[in-house]
């Protein structure tokens, strides 16, 4: 029970970092924006919406749903515009009230890791090896923030990821895979596309003009339950603040 209680905790911190790709502006034409995603498995089982609202220039807010009038979390990330990966997170579910009922904090500061869940006694450091990094668990949702608004990097460029990963088989849930290493490998139907290997084995491709994710698949699960990885681009909505709160709203919305 406290596994499974754990699980929730620490993927409810729900978000994935940004890659090593040439500078942005600092200031994202992409405020307001609201990316859908659906993350499966391979063949497309366990089907989870993803929503990646990007709520100013350095805030991004998540949500992770499975179905309606269940827990589903709730994330919100402080991003590093200048070194181009996450600066902090805060983890939750979506209140009832529509509000990030908040439980779990992630941070980084020079070349560490710490998660703390205080209500389950957590309390985990890791060294990350390389920057920028990702957290693999939250479904590459930073690198759509960091790098849209922009033309995607026509290079190879390589990120670290860190996992959150609570087997049982250690008393820390945190991981550091190492480095994953993304080879350019063209422009085709307004896709740049990349094969990566290394922590990670598989491809990314994102916009062509606007740089965020809109497909990547890897043999390397990101949550305990799934086999391996598939990230699907649904739709991209501009000015959708209310957008954005219908969806947090709406799922509890005439529940038990």
């Amino acid at each position: 029970m406290k596994l499974t209680i754990l699980l929730g905790a620490l993927a409810a911190l729900a978000l994935a970092a940004c890659a090593g790709a040439p500078s942005r502006r600092a200031e994202s034409p992409t405020v307001g924006r609201l990316y859908h995603y659906l993350r499966t498995n391979a063949d497309g089982s366990l089907p989870e919406d993803i929503y990646v609202y990007r709520a100013s220039s350095t805030l991004v807010e998540v949500a992770k749903i499975v179905s309606r009038c269940a827990n589903a979390a709730y994330v919100t990330a402080e991003l590093d515009l200048e070194r181009r990966q996450p600066r902090a997170l805060v983890g939750g579910r979506i209140a009832r009230d529509a509000t990030q009922d908040t439980f779990a904090w992630l941070s980084y500061d020079a070349g560490q890791l710490h998660a703390r869940v205080p209500s389950l006694g957590v309390d985990a450091r890791t060294g990350v090896t390389h920057e920028p990094w990702i957290i693999y668990d939250f479904d590459l949702s930073e690198l759509t923030a960091l790098h849209a608004g922009a033309p995607a990097p026509r290079a190879d460029f390589a990120f670290g990821v860190a996992l959150i990963w609570p087997d049982g088989s250690s008393d820390n849930p945190l991981r550091d895979l190492g480095v994953a290493n993304a080879a350019y490998e063209g422009e085709a139907d307004g896709l740049a596309r990349y094969r990566v290997s290394g922590a990670l084995n598989g491809a990314i491709s994102l916009d062509a003009h606007d740089g965020h994710v809109v497909e990547a698949s890897f043999a390397e699960p990101n949550h305990l339950e799934y086999q391996n990885f598939r990230l699907r681009l649904q739709s991209v909505e501009d000015n959708a603040a209310a957008a954005w709160r219908e969806i947090r709203t709406a799922h509890w919305r005439d529940c038990p």
